[in-house]
């Protein structure tokens, strides 16, 4: 049988290559006059027709692989050196477009020295160690035997938190107080590989700034607190923040934002939008992490309630080199800052079959909910969601005159929500083997 002939692209001069699907970042890139190729992963192949986009797909096994991805750029006859610039907003492939953006395009939007120290979050942690700034002490081990024994030896002090080095959304992250819970944890883990980032604990309230940076200097920033530390997904509490109200005084956001910004010059990070942790005790603020990305739940909704502001435009302008929409007076008109909170709350459910969903307008009707969001339908089998802060069947943005008072309906949406769900409970194999279909 003869191989069909590779199809070129119906544009020849599609200038912007795109690792991986995101509709509103590839969105935001056309709205901004570029022409767009797709590489993504077979498991999302189907994903831009049925969203709508017309443009040049190809189809890689792994969008995160350099080689599988320019195995499916050459099926088209193409190269890196065809397009301007070569981005993603997908937090596992930001490594793979910079080292391909470095081969051969004429504008580059992460270097992979940057790209990496965004996801290496031992690296990153040096550079903002190097640069002065408190963040907590951190090791690398190879695996959670080597970590045993330096426990039981005395030359790691606990309490620590374990974590990949390159993880997201605290998936196989958790905080080890004592040998049992090391135990525990490595059976929970089972054969996950290492290594591990190995970082001593942080007392405090987490915190997260959201936002826009250019030059080097911070053009938008949001700073939202979290219902709980993320980390507490794996008990099972609500993943949620709410933004500080004009009531909250201007010392921690000012704080947090000054705090920001050189920690984002440390990191190399300085064209682009950020997401970035730190945790507040005692007054003293202590840098946790960041990532090159917007942040995930609905902190893209809630900046744009706040601020006015789109930060998947804020990223197509750094990406192709144009000036910040909103530096540039570009944000929505009368929409922002205003002066309420607003917040969001990742909806989970427990392990097995969903029976009955609420509806997105039944979440709507709830007090101070002002958009929700369904991930799931009724019939889905959901895995333990407690895995990860990522996991959810449902999203629900609130908007309060005060930042108590988004708090209080966080926790009071998240409690309808749970009682309001119908589920058939899963097998206790299938609940302790986690997961979802979802």
């Amino acid at each position: 049988m003869t191989a069909p002939e590779p199809v070129p692209p119906d544009r020849p001069d599609l200038d912007v290559l795109y690792i991986g699907w995101q509709r509103e970042a590839v969105e935001a890139l056309r709205d901004l006059g570029a022409g767009v190729t797709c590489v993504v992963s077979f498991a999302d192949r189907f994903k831009p027709s049925e969203e709508g986009f017309t443009g040049t797909v190809a189809v890689a096994r792994d969008h995160t692989s350099v080689e599988e991805v320019l195995g499916a750029l050459a099926d088209l006859r193409l190269a890196p050196s065809a397009f301007l610039t070569v981005c993603t907003e997908d937090e596992f492939a930001i490594v793979t477009a910079a080292v391909l953006a470095e081969l051969g395009c004429a504008q580059g939007f992460l270097t992979p020295a940057v790209a990496l120290a965004l996801r290496d979050k031992g690296l990153q942690k040096q550079r903002v160690r190097d640069a002065g700034l408190p963040v907590a002490d951190s090791a690398r081990f190879c695996g959670l035997d080597a970590l045993a024994g330096a426990v039981e030896t005395g030359s790691v002090a606990l309490p620590v938190v374990v974590k990949p080095p390159a993880g997201a959304g605290s998936v196989h992250t958790r905080v080890v107080r004592d040998a049992a819970e090391l135990d525990a944890f490595a059976r929970d883990v089972g054969n996950a590989p290492g290594p591990w980032l190995i970082e001593s604990f942080v007392p405090g309230e987490e915190l997260h700034v959201d936002g826009a940076v250019r030059d080097g200097r911070i053009v938008v920033v949001s700073v939202s607190r979290y219902l709980h530390n993320v980390v507490e997904v794996h008990r099972g509490r609500l993943v949620a923040s709410a933004t500080l109200d004009a009531g909250s005084g201007k010392a921690l956001p000012d704080a947090l934002a000054a705090l920001t910004e050189r920690a984002l010059c440390a990191i190399g990070h300085t064209d682009g939008v950020f997401h970035l942790e730190a945790f507040h005790h005692e007054g003293a603020l202590v840098f946790g992490e960041c990532a090159g990305r917007i942040g995930g739940g609905m902190i893209l909704e809630a900046v744009r309630g706040k601020y006015g502001v789109d930060l998947y435009r804020e990223w197509a302008a750094a990406a192709l080199g144009l000036p910040s929409p909103a530096a540039d007076g570009g944000g929505t008109p009368g929409a922002g800052p205003q002066k309420d909170s607003f917040g969001w709350v990742n909806l989970a459910a427990p392990p097995g079959r969903i029976r009955v969903l609420p509806s997105q307008t039944s979440i709507e009707n709830r007090p101070g909910v002002v958009q929700a969001q369904l991930w799931a339908k009724e019939g889905d089998r959901i895995g333990d969601m407690r895995e990860g802060s990522h996991l959810l069947v449902a999203k629900a943005l609130v908007r309060a005159p005060a930042e108590a008072e988004v708090r209080e309906r966080l926790a009071e949406v998240g409690q309808w929500f749970s009682a309001a769900l119908d589920m058939e409970p899963a097998p206790v194999a299938d609940a302790e083997g986690g997961g979802s279909d979802v």
